[in-house]
């Protein structure tokens, strides 16, 4: 019995201590995001190719399409089972892109980029190509973007090179697929 009481009690304070769960996300028809995970919702961002391309450049303000922010409390709502129906404003948040009017409709045939930044866990974030008013998740391996502020340009990772789209958008669809 006494081995057990401390073995418990490690047991107990490892588990408290390792709370954190990273914010994930599903994508359902409409767009709809499903987070869940173990943060607070700061903000939450939906971003759109710069006119004459077809896929977002991350981290991009000129390029973003829809952005919403807490209203009063900085530290946001919990993620755990948050639905965020894209253009719709979820209670407790107010609509800072576009400043006035409805989010623009997102455009099928292009990929676009979310990112849920949270406090308290990691975020979440990803490319979707629009099919219709589905979002088919994709990756977009070598696409950086030049700065986090300012004159913004999609670079291939790691070099100052522009990043070249791929000529066949729908077969890099396919290839880039994430199920």
């Amino acid at each position: 019995m006494r081995v057990l009481v401390p073995v418990a009690a490690i047991f107990l304070l490892l588990t408290i201590s390792s709370c954190e769960i990273s914010t994930s996300a599903t994508l359902h028809r409409g767009p709809t995001f499903s987070l869940n995970g173990s943060g607070r919702l700061v903000s939450f961002r939906v971003s759109g190719p710069q006119i004459g391309r077809k896929i977002a450049t991350p981290i991009d303000e000129k390029s973003l399409v829809w952005s919403i922010k807490p209203i009063t409390d900085d530290r946001g709502a919990l993620v755990g089972r948050m639905e965020i129906k894209y253009g719709a404003v979820p209670r407790g948040y107010a609509q800072t892109v576009p400043a006035s009017g409805t989010a623009p409709v997102l455009r099928s045939g292009l990929v676009y980029y979310f990112f849920a930044e949270t406090t308290g866990a990691s975020g979440a974030e990803g490319f979707f190509y629009m099919d219709g008013t589905t979002p088919v998740p994709i990756n977009v391996p070598g696409l950086c973007e030049s700065a986090f502020v300012g004159d913004v340009k999609p670079v291939k990772c790691g070099t100052n090179e522009a990043y070249i789209e791929p000529k066949d958008l729908e077969q890099f669809v396919k290839e880039h697929r994430v199920d």
